[in-house]
């Protein structure tokens, strides 16, 4: 009894140590290359990245239109004064056709006012692009940080489901060694039901890690606006 017993922790402990150093990093399953493709894909696909540019298209034309404003302080205007409509009278009391101005005259006039306001109005548009433009140079600054950190808890969720796949294969094969070797009464009950325990903790920790490398794909999805099997 006592020598199966060391024999089942034995290969429990062994089966420990073969995962531990199955992976012991992630850091070779690291591409920076694939993570400048990763941010590329984010900085042109992101809903928040396309209304920051539409600020920044916005404010570039905000400009041209204070520029163009400058024309508002002119005011043309024209008065049509036909022939004959005034009348003088003269000394013999007969009437006769007079006018001091005759067809159209026009007129050019400047607000200065209106004027010296222009010059404010293009600074301030000018200060709303820069805005704008920081505005989007942090955001950039933001993305890619959120990336490369959703990134690297894909691959760390990559390596955590490989260990675990593989714990299952090893745990199933310990389990069904061992529940061979009770049905011929070569092993203890204790370590059969503690054989199939370890298997169904095996099978749990597989489908957690499943579960969080579909969240962490669909995290980093989020941020790239596409699938990761669109881009290579």
């Amino acid at each position: 009894m006592k020598n199966s017993n060391f024999f089942f922790f034995f290969i429990l402990i062994l089966l420990a140590h073969i995962n531990v150093q199955a992976q012991q990093t992630i850091m070779t399953d690291i591409s920076e290359d694939y993570i400048a493709r990763l941010v590329a894909h984010a900085e042109q696909n992101y809903p928040q990245v396309k209304s920051n540019q539409a600020r920044i298209n916005i404010a570039q034309g905000s400009i041209g239109k204070a520029k163009a404003s400058y024309l508002d302080a002119f005011t043309f205007s024209y008065l049509y004064q036909p022939q004959g409509i005034n009348t003088l009278s003269n000394a013999s009391g007969t009437s006769s056709n007079y006018s001091y101005f005759n067809g159209i005259q026009a007129g050019i006039f400047f607000n200065l006012g209106q004027f010296l306001e222009k010059p404010y109005a293009v600074k301030q548009a000018r200060q709303e692009l820069e805005i704008a433009n920081n505005d989007q140079n942090q955001y950039f600054l933001t993305i890619t940080n959120q990336v490369k950190q959703r990134y690297y808890t894909y691959v760390q969720d990559i390596a955590v489901l490989k260990l675990t796949s593989q714990t299952c294969v090893e745990a199933e094969n310990i389990a069904a060694d061992i529940k061979h070797k009770f049905q011929k009464g070569e092993e203890t009950f204790d370590n059969y039901t503690k054989s199939q325990s370890a298997l169904n903790t095996a099978y749990q920790a597989k489908i957690a890690a499943e579960g969080a490398l579909l969240i962490a794909k669909a995290n980093l999805e989020e941020l790239l606006g596409d699938k990761l099997e669109n881009i290579r």
